[in-house]
């Protein structure tokens, strides 16, 4: 049976070579899975593909895919909407179907809003999919699928839910021939590396998180249960990407690489032995001086925290589950470790009495720790999470929001205000904070001091040229990067 995947683009002007764009890795382990149960899958990824509407339209007549499956993130649901609508405008008899952390967090609802789809599958969707796809294929009946919402009669039909994967092993790598990386090259994987100077892979090594934190929607599909891959099944798919793509540097996407001590001890032997280097994101409570050496001296890179604010007060409301002087201390480690990139972020309005006092700890913490990227980003109460129910129930949001707005920069009207802030205050004390912070002397000089060869040199030059235009020319705001994978953290 013949299928095509799409990720939905952004509905905003987006410069490349500011923004972060990944490869769509779940839509890889998607089509992964399919392929081996026998389909021939095809792939658009609408972020580095521009959309012609014509064509899509001659591609569909000519590939004739009975199934075309979505993924999409809540800022780009309403382009799914009109891309959905469209293929059913093409071929009516063409299956539609979404998966994704939206469309489990608001299953009925999108399904309400966009009479074109004719399924959700909600939850980890690997094992989903295959059997959708079966009974697809067998034209048998879809009630004894789980993790799935269908039509009926015009009825909207939940089916019983779908118990997590137990073994990650068991999922086929992710496909990664459908789409060329070379589209990908005009923007950076993350802050600090780009394609058009590196052969980079994103790779997860585990699924879920095991914490609370009220703003992040991870929970949504893998609950707060945490499982992880095998080293081997790890080690075997870089040595794959290693032979076929000559890869040197791996992105790890993990929300929280380092919570697994034995397993991020045995990968930094793996990676030593090979000669290439890494990045991963991290909590400032999972990692001490030691370990923070030894990935070091493995080749990471990069470490990014999560630390989202300076004040003690806001991280109890917000359940982080850290304190500031941990902070403190793991970025002060992760620098003595001599790890090149030392990333933090943080979120303005966070919980809903954050107040300016609040705010202006968060800055001063910044200021001192001087991480090499600071992210500072405007909470985002995405669906499903829980600052989104308290909003919702304290009339702070409206009950169907303009969801193009839900990302973490730029001049958003998601919500009006929170119970002391406006979201334009806080949208301009983050690009007045931002402005201020690159373009201060003691951060240039001291990012110019550690360039250590050409591919950083240039690399800064072209963020630099495209930071100059977004924050001292721009005055329109039309710059939204994406917001990470999955919505899961910031």
């Amino acid at each position: 049976m013949k299928s095509l995947l799409i990720q939905p683009g952004g509905t905003r002007e987006v410069r490349k070579d500011f923004v972060s764009v990944q490869y769509p890795i779940n839509l890889g382990y998607i089509a992964a899975v399919l392929k081996k149960d026998g389909h021939v899958i095809r792939m658009m990824d609408f972020n580095v593909i521009e959309y012609d509407r014509v064509c899509l339209k001659e591609f569909i007549l000519e590939f004739k895919p009975l199934v075309v499956g979505f993924t999409s993130m809540t800022s780009t649901i309403n382009e799914f909407k009109r891309l959905c609508s469209e293929v059913k405008r093409i071929n009516e008899n063409i299956i539609t179907v979404l998966g994704g952390v939206h469309a489990s967090a608001l299953p009925i609802q999108t399904l309400e809003e966009t009479p074109d789809l004719d399924i959700i599958v909600f939850g980890e969707g690997e094992i989903t999919v295959c059997e959708l796809y079966r009974c697809i294929q067998e034209k048998k009946d879809f009630s004894t699928i789980e993790g799935i919402y269908f039509r009926k009669d015009n009825r909207i039909i939940k089916n019983e839910e779908r118990p997590l994967i137990k073994n990650l092993d068991s999922i086929p790598k992710p496909d990664r021939d459908l789409l060329s990386m070379e589209m990908y090259a005009k923007a950076h994987v993350s802050r600090g590396f780009s394609r058009r100077e590196l052969k980079i892979i994103e790779i997860i090594t585990s699924r879920g998180c095991p914490y609370s934190c009220i703003f992040c929607a991870g929970h949504i599909n893998y609950k707060h249960k945490l499982r992880f891959r095998s080293y081997s099944d790890i080690t075997d798919e870089i040595d794959e990407c290693i032979r076929k793509y000559n890869v040197n540097h791996v992105s790890i996407e993990d929300d929280t690489f380092t919570i697994n001590r034995e397993l991020v001890t045995k990968l930094c032997s793996y990676f030593y032995q090979k000669r290439i280097t890494w990045s991963c994101n991290s909590r400032v409570d999972t990692v001490d001086y030691p370990l923070l050496k030894l990935m070091s001296k493995s080749g990471c890179k990069k470490i990014s925290f999560g630390i989202e604010s300076g004040s003690p007060r806001i991280l109890k409301l917000i359940k982080k589950g850290i304190t500031v002087p941990q902070a403190k201390k793991a970025l002060r480690d992760a620098r003595k470790a001599r790890i090149r990139y030392v990333e933090g972020t943080f979120m303005l309005g966070s919980h809903i009495d954050e107040t300016m006092e609040d705010i202006q700890k968060t800055e001063k913490l910044i200021k001192e720790l001087m991480p090499d990227f600071a992210g500072l980003f405007v909470m985002c109460p995405f669906p499903g999470t829980e600052i989104f129910e308290t909003m919702k129930k304290e009339k702070l949001i409206e009950e169907r929001p303009d969801w193009n707005s839900f990302t973490f920069f730029g001049n958003l009207r998601r919500y009006e205000k929170l119970n002391h802030l406006t979201v334009g205050q806080l949208n301009q004390i983050q690009r007045d904070f931002l402005r201020k912070y690159y373009s201060s002397f003691g951060y240039i000089f001291r990012q110019i001091l550690r360039i250590r060869d050409l591919r950083e040199l240039r690399y800064f030059c072209n963020l630099g040229i495209a930071f100059f235009k977004e924050f001292l020319f721009e005055t329109n705001n039309k710059i939204i990067p994406r917001q990470r994978n999955l919505e899961t953290r910031v």
